[in-house]
């Protein structure tokens, strides 16, 4: 259909009164596609990881939102899903590591770590417990390779954060 019929045809079903389809918005449209590795379908990030040779347990968080609990290089982690809509169609995922207060959490630890890392961030919080993470979008989806990337960046990061803090 032509721009101009397509437009016709539109005016004359609002003269109508008949509703035209709502524009599906980002979630919406964001189904995950063969191959890919999505936050709104979390099994395909459990897949992506076993497929690394991570350990990757599904279960759910506090709020009932999807989450995966992992270990590598030592460290317990926990991928959270971030974006839901009750609890499903999910956006976004993060990696993420607590730290109980050793009286070595500070802001200046958090700050030299800052200052010379691009993607895993790390913060202390005012309970003197140390928060380190690595945030991901998956709107649309991630392909297998990208996906794979993100999880290198997250153990590469890990084998710096572990350097960190033996040196402290």
């Amino acid at each position: 259909m032509t721009g101009y019929k397509a437009w016709m045809l539109a005016a004359a079903m609002m003269a109508a009164g008949v509703a035209l389809p709502q524009a599906a918005n980002a979630k919406d449209a964001a189904t995950c596609g063969s191959g890919m590795v999505c936050a709104s379908t979390p099994q395909t990030v459990v897949a992506a990881m076993k497929k690394a040779g991570w350990k990757a347990d599904f279960g759910t968080d506090g709020v009932g939102d999807p989450k995966i609990e992992s270990t590598l290089l030592g460290y317990n982690f926990t991928v959270l899903f971030y974006g839901c809509e009750d609890h499903k169609q999910c956006d976004s995922l993060q990696f993420y590591i607590g730290f109980e207060d050793d009286g070595k959490n500070t802001p200046a630890l958090a700050n030299n770590w800052n200052k010379n890392k691009r993607f895993l961030q790390m913060a202390a919080l005012d309970d003197g417990s140390l928060r380190v993470s690595y945030d991901v979008s998956t709107i649309g989806g991630i392909n297998q390779a990208n996906f794979a990337d993100d999880l290198d960046w997250w153990q590469t990061m890990l084998g710096e954060l572990a350097t960190f803090f033996k040196k402290g």
